[in-house]
């Protein structure tokens, strides 16, 4: 009855996006968490159970499949692989593997046109997590079909591309990197290829140490507690004691890895940053194009400097501060030049308690092994130099116009005309500044794994979510068949996240209004 309900919901929503019906008004929540219509629609939907309605709703042609081909994909894979359809979810995930590959190398004309318009228009290019998680759910996807020698193949790309990328220790996305490669050696091992799975693991090891991950071999561990592996559970081997005529052969093991996605990554927001800018810089801009470059250039230079110093500064957004944020120096400040700027918003949701029971009767907790969260925001660290760099001469060049248009203005009509001229243009440039937002926003917030070691033969799962005081919820996996000696693999995503509330409620309900193109 739920599941028809939310197939219900999730299809008036995609009838209505496609007829031109003004959708009610986000609810307060998802207001003050950044989420925009697409994102709460989709979210609500996912929450629901109406996995087939999503795919109609990222389909080709949809007013919420994004206008970028490449993340475009990204949304249908998504959208297809939760709802069973491996192959449209494979076939999405090539195609953007393959337009990301090639979009690596930027084209300077590409980027000349975003510094006329606005990031927006440049073609949309994954960070190096999101890359990354193609090819993850590429292996997922494989495995899902029973396919682990597919699987491998998508394993191989994960480790060359994990090996192409930066893997200090220090950096903060070094728990997502390690378990990538945990899940890449596990493939390999359950397509047989040792050697590649034994390397894999020697990475994540020496990424994270020996007890963040469940490596194979762990027996005799402790209870897992949050930030622990799971303990493997093997079952109970038969011995003989003294003068037994028979020795009862041991019970066939294999072992079972479980994935668990829980919540949503954080999601960019649009800010506006006001660089400040001194009294010879003003004077500079709108002159020659020499001194207007060279003025540029130098505010370029101040505030990639200033956010080297603080890696962290205009990253997060605070959950209730929605002004405008201000870099400010030392110097006379003549002008604070508006920069389309984008801010990461981490979903709130409660705290991870959640246990695997196997059969009813074995129970082990389910530990956080990776934050994507922080993998993204780390991969915005690395590229924001270069927004910083296409914003400020951006702006800098619309300041200038502005100045011309001014002076011309003034020449020809007077002071007050060159003042209005002015005020109009600066109002124009602030409302075209767009911050860039586009992200694969369906994408976990964070990762567990648990490993087990079972007897072979078929077995139930269920995760049992609360604890603490917590409301408590159990989510069942479905029938999971172990075969001796061999790996299987299981997988679930926790969809809600504390931001949206995942009962119906009147947030869904459409209001009618007549757009331009509707008949009165």
């Amino acid at each position: 009855m739920r599941r028809a309900a939310a197939l219900a919901s999730a299809l008036v929503l995609a009838g209505c996006f496609r007829s031109g019906v003004q959708l009610a008004p986000l609810p307060p929540e998802a207001r003050r968490a950044g989420l925009t219509q697409s994102d709460y629609i989709l979210r609500r939907s996912l929450a629901l159970g109406a996995f087939d309605s999503v795919v109609a709703l990222v389909a080709p042609g949809s007013s919420l499949a994004p206008d970028d081909d490449l993340l475009a994909s990204l949304y249908r894979a998504s959208a297809a692989y939760y709802a069973g359809r491996y192959e449209v979810s494979g076939a999405a995930l090539e195609h953007a593997s393959i337009l990301a590959d090639d979009r690596f190398t930027k084209s300077v004309s590409k980027n000349l046109l975003a510094l006329v318009t606005n990031d927006n228009r440049l073609p949309y290019e994954p960070g190096q997590t999101e890359r990354l998680m193609i090819n993850y759910y590429g292996m997922l996807d494989y495995l899902r079909r029973g396919d682990p020698e597919g699987a491998a193949v998508e394993a191989r790309r994960l480790s060359s591309l994990l090996e192409s990328y930066d893997t200090r220790k220090d950096s903060v996305d070094v728990r997502t990197r390690a378990l990538l490669n945990y899940l890449a050696g596990a493939t390999f091992e359950a397509a047989g290829e040792k050697n590649d799975a034994d390397v894999s693991y020697r990475i994540a090891r020496a990424l994270v140490g020996e007890s963040a991950l469940p490596f194979p071999g762990r027996a005799g561990a402790k209870p897992a507690t949050r930030g622990q592996p799971a303990t493997p559970l093997k079952a109970p081997s038969s011995s003989a004691g003294k003068g037994a005529k028979a020795v009862a052969p041991p019970t066939p093991t294999g072992e079972l890895i479980v994935v668990v996605e829980h919540g949503y990554v954080a999601h960019r927001v649009p800010r506006l940053v006001l660089v400040p800018i001194t009294s010879t810089e003003m004077e500079k801009l709108g002159g020659k194009p020499q001194e207007t470059l060279e003025a540029a250039l130098t505010i370029t230079v101040r505030t990639v400097a200033f956010m080297a110093l603080q890696p962290n500064q205009l990253l997060w957004r605070d959950d209730d501060d929605d002004r405008e944020v201000t870099v400010r120096d030392t110097a006379t400040i003549a002008y604070l030049l508006p920069v389309a700027w984008t801010s990461f918003q981490r979903p709130y949701r409660l705290p991870w308690r959640v246990s695997l029971t196997v059969d009813s009767t074995l129970s082990t907790s389910v530990p956080v092994a990776a934050d994507l969260s922080d993998a993204v925001a780390n991969d915005f660290r690395r590229s924001r130099a270069g927004m910083l760099t296409r914003g400020i001469a951006r702006a800098a060049a619309k300041l200038a116009l502005a100045k011309t248009a001014e002076s011309a203005a003034e020449k020809k009509h007077g002071e007050f005309a060159g003042s209005l001229t002015r005020w109009t243009l600066d109002a124009v440039n602030v409302y075209t500044e767009r911050a860039d937002i586009r992200q694969w926003r369906l994408l976990p917030g964070e990762i567990s794994v648990v490993r087990l070691t079972l007897p072979a033969g078929q077995h139930s799962l269920t995760l049992d979510l609360g604890g603490g005081g917590s409301v408590q919820r159990r989510i069942t996996l479905g029938p999971t068949r172990i075969s001796a000696g061999k790996i299987a693999f299981a997988t679930a995503r926790v969809w809600d996240d504390g931001v949206v509330d995942i009962r119906p409620t009147p947030a869904l309900v459409a209001v009618p209004t007549a757009t331009a193109h509707e008949k009165r």
